[in-house]
């Protein structure tokens, strides 16, 4: 635990040009937990979102995560350091269950950000760069994040980074049912936004992707017409509302594509809403004056209703977060005590039941009733007794040579499987 580490930058540290330069996806994130894991990083896990990009990792030198970031995009050593955060140990796992818990993000409770997690972890479990630690840690966030969203309203009040998008198209065009829409990519916010307004019934949807299938199987799901993304520049004239939502290293809208439409677009805005880290949209488009464009930042500023409804489920999703945290550590330091515990039950619920088979056929006659009552009676006596020994363990695990005394005191030197067996087989006996 003391080797756990996150290091990243996030909408809190660093702007939005800031944050899309380390966007790690496909490829690239595969070759930068390759680098990490080449250069000695025991196990890692990189989350890339439009909201932050995060390095967990098991490691003993979080120079190396800061390094890595320097050298990705070629910058000086110490100049990311204004938006950069470094956390460790106990600090790092209440983080994550935060950021799973959506409570860390630009939309407070936002839904997507669960998916991106587990999604994350699988991406880097495929890598081969997580062991027992990040493992253990993500499966426990995932399910924290899920926890938060069934017993709290955040859930039921939160909109995405998808909805706003959607809210603020909404505002130029009130009457989507007259507009086309274009939606640019497939990935977990694309699917949002599709989602959202397909149930809005547009005049037309289309959907383009890299992928033409993955632009298919969303677009059959949600009553949409599939396109690849070459044809782009044959139904732009048609678009009302373009939403983009890639992870593109370059523009996919510019001046040069859209400064043709300008002469029969006058009277009638294009929306566009750009949701991707890099941004999908050059900021130059700007200029056109038939364009409103929106992008991240401009999403961060707009209000939300239901920000005060969520903002009081706070306190109710940090108390289950606090509960998750003990309930992993207390996990977590205990593992390796978990066979001498187990083979100290095992050995004293051995001896109770021995001590009463020897007990009852000299206590004449007794029904079943009585039967029961001692033995409830005899297993309560012996988890009273182990009770303080076993909690006394827990709190021994950092001293050394602490398990090896214990195992000593209660004559279980080895506690694998078949020693146990071997020990209880001897009990029997005697």
């Amino acid at each position: 635990m003391q080797k756990l580490v996150v290091v990243g930058l996030s909408h809190r540290t660093a702007s939005l040009e800031t944050r899309e330069r380390f966007a790690f996806e496909g490829a690239a994130l595969r070759e930068a937990l390759e680098w990490l894991q080449e250069r000695g990083v025991e196990e890692c896990v990189i989350l890339s979102t439009c909201n932050r990009t995060e390095i967990y990792a098991c490691t003993p030198h979080s120079d190396l995560l800061v390094q890595f970031l320097h050298e990705w995009e070629g910058l000086p050593l110490g100049s990311l350091d204004p938006y950069l955060y470094v956390k460790r140990g106990e600090a790092v796992i209440d983080h994550l269950f935060r950021v799973a818990a959506g409570l860390d993000s630009q939309v407070l409770g936002e839904s997507e950000i669960q998916a991106q997690v587990k999604q994350a972890w699988d991406k880097a479990r495929d890598a081969g760069t997580t062991g027992a630690l990040l493992n253990s840690l993500f499966q426990r966030a995932v399910a924290v994040g899920k926890r938060v969203r069934t017993e709290t309203a955040l859930s039921r009040q939160a909109v995405s980074l998808g909805s706003l998008a959607v809210r603020a198209a909404l505002h130029h065009t009130p009457n989507i049912a007259e507009a086309t829409v274009i939606v640019i990519g497939t990935g977990t916010m694309g699917q949002r936004v599709v989602k959202e307004v397909a149930e809005l019934g547009p005049k037309a949807l289309y959907i383009l992707s890299h992928t033409f299938s993955y632009a298919s199987a969303l677009a059959k799901d949600n009553g949409a017409t599939p396109l690849a993304l070459g044809a782009l520049q044959q139904v732009l004239p048609e678009a009302d509302i373009i939403f983009t939502a890639t992870t593109a290293p370059h523009p996919i809208l510019d001046v040069t594509c859209l400064k043709p439409l300008e002469d029969v677009r006058r009277d009638r805005p294009l929306v566009i809403l750009d949701l991707g880290v890099p941004r999908n949209t050059d900021p130059a488009v700007r200029l056109l004056s038939f364009v409103r464009l929106y992008d991240l930042e401009d999403l961060k500023a707009i209000s939300d209703a239901h920000y005060e409804a969520r903002l009081r489920e706070v306190p109710i999703a940090l108390r289950i977060i606090r509960e998750e945290l003990d309930d992993y550590l207390s996990w977590w330091h205990t593992r390796g005590a978990g066979p001498l515990i187990s083979a100290l039950q095992q050995r004293a619920d051995l001896i109770r039941r021995r001590q009463i088979e020897w007990a009852l056929p000299k206590l004449g006659n007794l029904d079943e009733r009585q039967k029961q009552v001692i033995d409830q009676l005899t297993a309560r006596i012996v988890k009273q007794i182990l009770h303080y020994p076993i909690s006394q363990l827990r709190n021994m695990l950092d001293e050394e040579e602490a398990l090896t005394l214990f195992a000593r005191l209660f004559g279980l030197e080895s506690c694998d499987r078949s020693s146990l067996a071997a020990v209880l087989e001897t009990e029997e006996e005697e």
